[in-house]
């Protein structure tokens, strides 16, 4: 494992490939209620507290122990052993022996470097699921992030809508009492504020449930949770091209920590069929014995070195079952990468095309708030000067409020769906605090 540089955040998601901490470091990160969370913070946080790295960490742990058992069949094995005996029969006998040995598989057809080899295969496949699981939290902790923002603008959006109704009502009310309007105009305007509390209410309802899903995924009680740090929408593209699709899928297919992790799953399965075809070859060791034995004060010393040749004999049929069984898992872990592959083209289209109907989405919603607030701006100042009716101003602010609550959701859903175009590609907003993701 290597720790990559640290990516930072743009507010536009360019997206940086995941990153993870190479040492253990004694403590997760702390969060602070009284200060704002950035998202970098949500996520390092996450990854530190979820109990799924927590397990991927262990398996990793375990895979590691397996390459350093795999690794240890290369070497020769030492052996020391040492007797003592007393025999009784008309006389006592005593016998003291300490014998060395020592033996080394000299060839055996590649088996111990095909287990080794699986072994450190099996080992990059827990690293890439590690980093899999990784981008999997950190695409939860992004777009749950993202959509508290989004109720919370939704928010401030109603609070605007409930000022310019106010603005509304007043003007009704003042036109009221000098004879220049009718009761109905101040009834209209009255419930149209009244329906706009409504909206309020039910904004910060959704505000409210949000932030509690937010801080649950963190790992956090949700009235410990900080406000959220605020986000820039200027680095928002103009536009996405088609063109540039044929790359992505390309891109999906190599950075994918899913496909990368069943790669080195199906390398693991070949090299268990290779160890399982030469188990029935014979393998040559060499080995070298010394040995002292002292009995009734006879010393006796001796040393011993031979060459053994092994041949194995097939009987039961295990071993060729067992070569059956290793083309079979083979088998289904080339078309198991393939249905990955499959899945994944299939998201990083449908991510693709999201984005861009996101990005064209914010535009024309823009496009549409500045025509309506100058309607609604236009319709209150003709109110207030006896050219049109209360129902004309209603109707252009409603117009208005609706444009200016798409404005805000097409904003984050534009984010919210970069979010899911990088997560599709291998790409992620892991960026990890000064200290760097903390291990479990």
């Amino acid at each position: 494992m290597s720790v990559s540089k640290k990516c930072f955040l743009t507010l536009w998601l360019i997206g940086c490939p995941l990153v993870y901490a190479e040492n253990i470091n004694s403590s997760c990160p702390s969060l602070n209620k009284n200060t704002p969370l950035s998202l970098n913070q949500a996520i390092s946080y996450t990854l530190c507290h979820n109990p799924d790295t927590q397990q991927q960490w262990a398996q990793l742990q375990s895979q590691e122990a397996a390459v350093t058992i795999a690794q240890s069949n290369l070497y020769p094995t030492l052996s020391l052993q040492g007797s003592a005996s007393s025999s009784h029969n008309q006389q006592t006998q005593n016998s003291l022996g300490l014998q060395a040995r020592a033996s080394y598989v000299l060839f055996d057809f590649g088996q111990r470097q095909a287990n080794k080899t699986q072994a450190l295969a099996l080992l990059q496949q827990a690293q890439w699921n590690q980093q899999s699981t990784l981008a999997d939290l950190s695409h939860q902790v992004v777009s749950a992030y993202l959509t508290v923002l989004q109720t919370q603008g939704q928010i401030e959006v109603s609070q605007q809508n409930l000022q310019a109704n106010q603005k509304s009502l007043d003007s009704a009310e003042a036109r009221f009492k000098v004879g220049t309007a009718t009761p109905l105009d101040v009834l209209q305007a009255k419930s149209a504020l009244a329906q706009t509390r409504l909206t309020l209410v039910k904004a910060k309802s959704d505000y409210a449930a949000q932030r509690g899903r937010l801080a649950l995924l963190i790992g956090l009680i949700p009235t410990e949770l900080a406000e959220l740090q605020a986000i820039d929408f200027e680095s928002i593209p103009a536009t996405i091209t088609q063109d540039d699709l044929t790359q992505l899928l390309q891109q999906a297919a190599q950075q994918r920590p899913e496909i990368k992790a069943a790669k080195a799953n199906l390398q693991a399965t070949e090299q268990a069929l290779i160890s399982a075809k030469t188990t029935l070859k014979p393998t040559i060791s060499l080995s070298a014995a010394t040995g002292w034995q002292q009995t009734e004060g006879s010393n006796n010393q001796n040393s011993s070195i031979g060459l053994s040749l092994d041949i194995h004999f097939e009987i039961g049929g295990g071993i060729q079952a067992k070569i059956k069984q290793s083309e079979a898992q083979k088998t289904q872990q080339e078309i198991s990468m393939q249905r990955n592959l499959q899945q994944i083209y299939q998201e990083v289209w449908q991510a693709f095309y999201q984005l861009q109907a996101a990005i064209e989405t914010v535009t024309a919603s823009n496009e549409g708030l500045s025509s309506s607030a100058q309607a609604a701006k236009v319709a209150l100042a003709r109110y207030e000067l006896g050219l049109s009716t209360m129902l004309d101003v209603l109707n252009a602010q409603s117009q208005e409020a609706r444009s200016r609550q798409q404005v805000a959701k097409a904003q984050y859903d534009a984010l919210i769906a970069r979010n899911n175009l990088n997560f599709s590609l291998g790409q992620t907003l892991v960026t990890p605090t000064a200290q760097g993701y903390v291990q479990p």
